[in-house]
C-alpha cells in the first residue's frame, strides 16, 4: 500500500513539473510604443484600454526576420503560438508604455533548471482593442488581412528569449531585452502600431483598371 502511494505521489509531482511554466515579463518602462497613421503622423499610444498586446513564441529559434510580417500572411501567423502573456497600454503619464504582470507564467516554456534554457523565438503583437480582446479573437482576421480600416496593428522585430523560475529561482526574463542573457537575442525596444488602411473593393479596382486602359486608348488615337 505504501509503495503504491509513493509511486502515485511521484507520478503526481512529475505531472505537475511537466505542466509548470517558466516566467516571462513584457512590462515596458520606457516610452517606446507608438502609433503611425496612414499619413505618417506619429505619437505614443495613449487612451485607457485602447490597445492590447500579446507575446507570441515559436520553438523554432532560427526563424527569418520576416516571420513578423503577419497582416495578410496566414503562413507567418501559423508559425506563432500564444504564450498567454498579455498586457495593455499605459495612458496619461504612462502613455507609450506596455503594462503587464512583472512575471507571468508563459505557456510553451517549461521552467528552467539552475540555469536558463528552453530558448524560444518571440514577438510582441499590439492592436487596437476595438478589434478584439485576445489574440485568438483577432488572429484569423490578421491572417486574412481583414482588419477593419482605421484601427492600429503592429509587431516587434523577431527576438529570442528564455524564461525564469525553476529550481534556481531565476528572475523572470524580459522578452524585450532578454535581460542580456548570453544566447538570447533582444527584440529591440521599439513597437510601432501602423494605422490599417482601407482595402479597395474589387469593383473599384476593376473600374480603375478600365479607366487606365481608356486613357491609353485615347492617347493612342491622338
Amino acid at each position: 500500500m505504501k509503495k503504491t502511494l509513493i509511486v502515485a505521489a511521484v507520478a503526481a509531482i512529475a505531472a505537475l513539473s511537466s505542466q509548470a511554466q517558466g516566467l516571462v515579463s513584457i512590462n515596458q518602462t520606457l516610452q517606446v510604443i507608438k502609433t503611425n497613421t496612414t499619413t505618417s503622423v506619429s505619437g505614443f499610444v495613449d487612451g485607457s484600454g485602447a490597445y492590447n498586446f500579446v507575446l507570441l513564441y515559436s520553438a523554432d529559434t532560427a526563424l527569418a526576420s520576416t516571420a513578423n510580417q503577419l497582416l495578410g500572411n496566414a503562413g507567418n501567423v501559423s508559425l506563432w503560438t500564444d504564450s498567454g502573456v498579455t498586457g495593455v497600454n499605459g495612458f496619461g503619464i504612462s502613455r507609450g508604455k506596455l503594462t503587464s504582470g512583472t512575471s507571468v507564467a508563459a505557456t510553451g516554456w517549461t521552467v528552467p533548471g539552475a540555469s536558463y534554457d528552453n530558448l524560444r523565438s518571440v514577438i510582441i503583437v499590439g492592436w487596437s482593442a476595438a478589434y478584439g480582446a485576445s489574440w485568438s479573437a483577432i488572429s484569423a482576421a490578421v491572417a486574412s488581412g481583414n482588419l477593419a480600416a482605421g484601427g492600429y496593428f503592429g509587431v516587434t522585430a523577431v527576438g529570442t528569449s528564455y524564461a525564469g523560475g525553476g529550481t534556481g529561482s531565476l528572475p523572470a526574463v524580459s522578452a524585450w531585452s532578454a535581460n542580456a542573457i548570453p544566447g538570447a537575442t533582444p527584440m529591440g525596444n521599439s513597437l510601432i502600431l501602423q494605422q490599417v488602411a482601407a482595402v479597395p473593393e474589387p469593383g473599384t479596382l476593376v473600374l480603375a483598371g478600365l479607366g487606365g486602359l481608356s486613357l491609353l486608348a485615347f492617347r493612342r488615337k491622338k
